[in-house]
């Protein structure tokens, strides 16, 4: 096992938010400003781990090819435009988080939450229910445009939950020893607790139950072809008779904004600055000295670009 996955398999518990914005704003402006004025303000909450934002496209329904018994299409109206994903070491960082910033400072991060969202969901998963399998892509902190195909893959599931689970863990480890995939990470949902939301502050735009997904797998291929072969009926599994709807979100960029328990490059200066000091070689604009300046304990230890 690579130290990337060690690091990520850390995290004890994650918050994983999915929706979609209000229909009079513009998805070009809404991308933007959740990568550079929102994420960087939630990266310097305490108590995080990682956390992951996917702006996400239309699903692709063929990419696995034809799925028996699977609906695969997804109705434009109800499709899903990003993905958060906040991992917490253990209970006492997901508290540290509620906990801060002060309530008026708060108020105006969840602001944005009004500002932008339509619906939202967000899904709880514990221990060994987010586990990385593989990552083969030689970066544990992507920031930027997808080098290789990304799909952020989301399940229902069809009858009784722990044989649905069982069918995911299998299907997550079979796609792991796949040729062509460079990373996959399985995690199965708890049913949303719209009270414990109310209760931490979050406004409540959850989607309806019969478009609640149950499961989500972080996948990276070496192309889109390597999904053709990835629903084989390994070890006789009936896919169909425990999954009812697979739909598979390309995934244009990934943005890491903290990981293993501090942020990166982007969590404190925003992707615009990155790119700007990547595109001249600027690495002295990485210094854990001029970072611990310019936002002091934040930036402690030096981030990971």
């Amino acid at each position: 096992m690579s130290a990337f996955i060690e690091i990520e398999n850390k995290a004890g518990l994650a918050r994983v938010t999915c929706g979609w914005k209000r229909p009079e704003l513009s998805l070009e402006d809404v991308r933007p400003y959740w990568r550079d004025a929102h994420s960087p303000a939630i990266a310097r909450r305490a108590g995080i781990y990682e956390y992951r934002h996917y702006p996400l496209d239309p699903p692709l329904a063929d990419l696995f090819g034809q799925l028996s018994g699977i609906e695969t299409h997804c109705d434009n109206s109800a499709r899903l435009m990003w993905l958060s994903d906040v991992r917490y070491a253990d209970q006492a960082g997901i508290d540290a988080f509620g906990a801060t910033p002060d309530t008026a400072v708060k108020a105006n991060i969840l602001a944005d939450i009004e500002m932008i969202v339509d619906k939202s969901t967000t899904y709880l998963v514990i221990g060994e229910n987010g586990h990385t399998l593989i990552d083969r892509t030689d970066d544990p902190a992507p920031a930027g445009p997808a080098i290789s195909p990304v799909f952020e893959v989301f399940f229902r599931q069809r009858g009784e939950e722990a044989a649905f689970r069982d069918v995911m863990r299998t299907l997550a480890t079979n796609w792991a020893a796949s040729p062509g995939v460079r990373r996959v990470r399985l995690n199965l949902f708890e049913v949303p607790d719209m009270e414990a939301e109310r209760r931490a502050g979050y406004p409540v735009k959850t989607h309806p139950v019969e478009q609640q997904y149950q499961a989500w797998i972080d996948l990276v291929l070496d192309s889109t072809e390597v999904a053709k072969s990835l629903f084989g009926e390994e070890a006789g599994v009936d896919h169909g008779a425990h999954i009812s709807t697979v739909h598979a979100y390309p995934a244009p960029a990934v943005y890491t904004f903290n990981y293993s328990g501090r942020p990166t490059l982007i969590g404190l200066r925003g992707y615009a600055a990155l790119a700007a000091i990547r595109s001249l070689g600027a690495e002295h604009q990485k210094s854990p000295n001029l970072l611990q300046w310019m936002y002091g304990p934040f930036a402690d230890g030096g981030p990971l670009a």
